[in-house]
């Protein structure tokens, strides 16, 4: 199964190549505003800068392709070329159904369980404390 973030790079490469751009630049990542978006893509402007085009008009036409995702609830151009994308709901949803039907992302355990012998140390109460009941409590 792959993650989010992989499988929207492979979205926005694919809409890159649709505008002639390489799609190695469609680069995903968490979005570093979480307000503003769930993910975001600055591949526009260096793919801008190869091509000597506008970076805010080549991500419009990115984001008027992507918006067309269903996994995304909003695709929107910011700053210079930034693409901020927020995942839908129903997105959402379906990953979380699919990371808890599967045991190993789920956080199943496939380790043998083992006993382990826990021994609490004890000071002598009628003596005063001193290093040697620390000592003699860790080892």
């Amino acid at each position: 199964m792959t993650d989010l973030k992989t499988s929207l790079s492979e979205a926005v490469g694919s809409a890159f190549a649709a505008e002639g751009v390489d799609k190695a630049l469609a680069r995903v990542t968490a979005s570093d505003r979480p307000d503003l978006a769930d993910f975001q893509s600055n591949g526009a402007l260096a793919a801008a800068k190869a091509l000597k085009a506008n970076p805010r008009e080549l991500a419009a036409k990115v984001a008027e392709r992507l918006a067309a995702d269903p996994r995304l609830s909003s695709v929107e151009v910011a700053g210079p070329g930034f693409i901020n994308m927020k995942l839908s709901n129903a997105a959402l949803a379906q990953r979380a159904a699919e990371v808890a039907a599967d045991e190993e992302l789920a956080g199943a355990s496939r380790v043998e369980p083992r006993k382990v012998v826990i021994d609490y140390g004890g000071p002598n109460v009628a003596k005063p404390m001193h290093v040697g009941h620390l000592r003699s409590a860790i080892i």
